[in-house]
């Protein structure tokens, strides 16, 4: 008996899919190849944002891709504002404090940190004036910061903060100087003139100096190099 055999035969499609790059906030990112997939941060909100599509490559394995990608711009940063008319960050959108930072031979580096509390996107640019102050009359101790002035714009979206570093020298503790107990430092945010009072107590000298440093400003809240 002949036997005859039938071969059954499956069809389908398969279809593959593949992540496509979501364009990143820094319009000027680029990547290495249309075919590789992933995921770019949003810089504006700190999260990952995939679109589907489909591919008909296979993704390249990590270590052949090449990307000249820039670092993602922090959220602090509003970048689409950046060429746009944004107000001056005023003493009363802003909420200013001494972050704890650490120590040397030569003194105290310290966050100065100034967060956006208002409702709506503001700028800052260049270095704050500080200064120390003493008595219930909040008079001023010394000689006021040295500033050292930069020029990049921080744009601060509601809630985002920026900061500058802040040198305190222990020169004063370790002299025979004329002293004087401060209560804190007087603040005037960058083009500003109008100043808030930040508690932070310190022995300083009433002459020589200055006994103070200042940064500019920079994204995020912990910047303590001057």
């Amino acid at each position: 008996m002949t036997l005859l055999l039938a071969g059954c035969g499956s069809s389908g499609s398969a279809s593959t899919g593949g992540n496509s790059l979501s364009p990143a906030v820094d319009t000027e990112s680029t990547t290495s190849s249309s075919a590789q997939s992933g995921t770019a941060s949003s810089a504006a909100s700190g999260t990952s944002g995939p679109t589907s599509g489909p591919s008909t490559s296979t993704a390249a394995p990590p270590t052949s891709k090449t990307s000249h990608t820039k670092p993602p711009v922090q959220p602090s940063i509003h970048p689409s504002a950046r060429d746009k008319p944004v107000a001056l960050c005023g003493v009363r959108q802003l909420r200013i404090t001494v972050g704890t930072g650490n120590s040397d031979m030569q003194g105290t580096h310290r966050p100065l940190q100034f967060t956006n509390i208002g409702d709506k996107v503001c700028k800052l640019t260049g270095a704050p004036g500080v200064s120390f102050v003493a008595g219930d009359d909040g008079h001023q101790v010394g000689k006021p910061a040295q500033r050292i002035v930069g020029h990049q714009p921080i744009v601060l979206i509601p809630n985002a903060t920026a900061s500058a570093g802040l040198f305190i020298s222990s020169a004063p503790r370790k002299s025979d100087c004329a002293k004087a107990r401060a209560r804190g430092i007087r603040v005037y945010p960058p083009d500003s003139y109008q100043a808030a009072f930040v508690p932070m107590p310190e022995v300083t000298c009433t002459t020589g100096g200055p006994y103070l440093k200042v940064g500019p400003l920079e994204p995020g809240s912990e910047n303590t190099g001057v």
